[in-house]
């Protein structure tokens, strides 16, 4: 008897929906992380009930929010188990949708049994921050709830949530690093690298190479290092902190082939080695790159090389190059919205590499009786049509009213940073 009255307490109550969840097209909002001007992305699911007897329901809503949480002093203290303080977690973002009641139907609103889906689009704009997740005294989260109000005064929630990533341009079509400078009598040094932005987990290589001036110089150590910067930009949170997410030191025993490769080029033969730094995996140990209206996070590549000059003495080279590291981009062939931020990439490229037109290429503009005398010939010049325009649909146009939401009224709320 005890066994079966536990069963008759856990099964769900009368009335209760069989299934209520939220189902989005991607889980991942990619924004373009290199366009200066405002867009627009769209974010695509719907709410799905399943209902085995019909339902009395008051109203139907789906809420979208973020929050941001920030409490922290120093990375020392945030060692230790951290204390989550919910009054310090500020919404700065919110948007609410009524799917139930329809403009014109009486409320409560009786939901015959089977499956209901209730179909939803709305706009994230470029600047909206990034999700941050993996340190315990700072994030950014954002988070979809839908919400049933029963005619009998029950609520029912579902909900899901949802990150927000930047997909850069630096990832896609790297640029290289070079920095190269003579110390004179001592050295000639050069620092390169294959790109400035790097995803989490990967590899950073650096190549040095040097031309010794001086006889019987060497170089001593190459000390390089990733340091990770949080500057917060409101308060009241200490407004900056670092710390070392990799390092490497390098003792080189000498100018031998064990050491060095000997390269040449058009100038001299260097003296070639490298050195790997590899950035780690987990959100815990690093932060991805970026800047947002409260929190900055900045990433510096540090080399020191210490030379040993011949007296005994030694001398340091100091170079600091700002790097970037994002997570990964989406699979690029899969998602069309992926597909349009790489159209709108190559033309730009496109556009910066074509060559400056020539002197010959120019017309001379033409007096206004030559004008006249082409108006009124027989044969009338057909002026060319203007270019086209590449229109990107997934983030440059706002979308209009009606593909605001596909069900009723959208009534955005979106919090004043100044009042959160």
């Amino acid at each position: 008897m005890a066994i079966t009255s536990l069963f008759r307490a856990a099964s769900p109550p009368e009335n209760a929906p069989t299934y209520f969840g939220i189902r989005l097209d991607s889980d991942i909002i990619w924004l373009p992380g290199d366009s200066l001007s405002t867009g627009y992305c769209h974010v695509t699911g719907k709410v799905v009930l399943c209902l085995s007897q019909p339902l009395c329901v008051k109203d139907v809503k789906l809420h979208f929010e973020g929050r941001r949480y920030m409490n922290w002093h120093s990375f020392s203290e945030s060692q230790r188990a951290h204390h989550h303080m919910p009054s310090l977690e500020r919404v700065f973002m919110y948007q609410t949708w009524n799917f139930l009641p329809y403009p014109g139907t009486p409320s409560p609103t009786t939901l015959p049994a089977g499956n209901h889906e209730f179909p939803f689009t709305f706009c994230l704009s470029n600047s909206t921050p990034d999700t941050i997740e993996g340190l315990g005294d700072c994030h950014a989260r954002y988070q979809l709830k839908a919400t049933i109000s029963t005619a009998g005064g029950r609520r029912i929630h579902a909900d899901t949530w949802v990150r927000v990533r930047r997909m850069y341009r630096s990832l896609l079509l790297p640029e290289p690093k070079v920095m190269q400078e003579i110390w004179p009598q001592k050295i000639i040094y050069r620092v390169s690298l294959p790109s400035q932005a790097y995803t989490f987990g990967s590899v950073v290589p650096i190549t040095f190479e040097f031309i010794p001036l001086c006889k019987r110089l060497e170089v001593a150590t190459i000390h390089t290092k990733v340091e990770e910067t949080h500057r917060a930009l409101q308060q009241p949170v200490s407004n900056r902190r670092t710390r070392i997410i990799v390092k490497d030191d390098y003792y080189p025993r000498g100018w031998d082939e064990d050491e060095y490769k000997i390269t040449s080029d058009n100038e001299e033969c260097w003296y070639s080695t490298a050195r790997f730094l590899h950035l780690p995996n987990d959100p815990k140990e690093c932060l991805q790159s970026l800047s947002t209206n409260f929190l900055r996070v900045e990433h510096t590549l540090t080399i020191q090389i210490k030379l040993l000059n011949p007296d005994g003495h030694h001398s340091a080279v100091l170079l600091e190059m700002p790097i970037s590291v994002q997570c990964a981009s989406p699979p690029l062939l899969e998602d069309p919205f992926v597909c349009s931020v790489l159209q709108s990439l190559r033309l730009m490229d496109e556009t910066c590499d074509q060559p400056l037109p020539s002197y010959n290429n120019h017309i001379m503009d033409r007096t206004p009786d030559e004008i006249a005398s082409e108006v009124l010939g027989d044969e009338i010049e057909v002026l060319p049509e203007p270019p086209s325009y590449c229109q990107l649909d997934g983030f440059s146009k706002p979308p209009t009213y009606e593909t605001a939401i596909l069900s009723t009224f959208s009534n955005p709320v979106l919090l004043n940073e100044g009042y959160a």
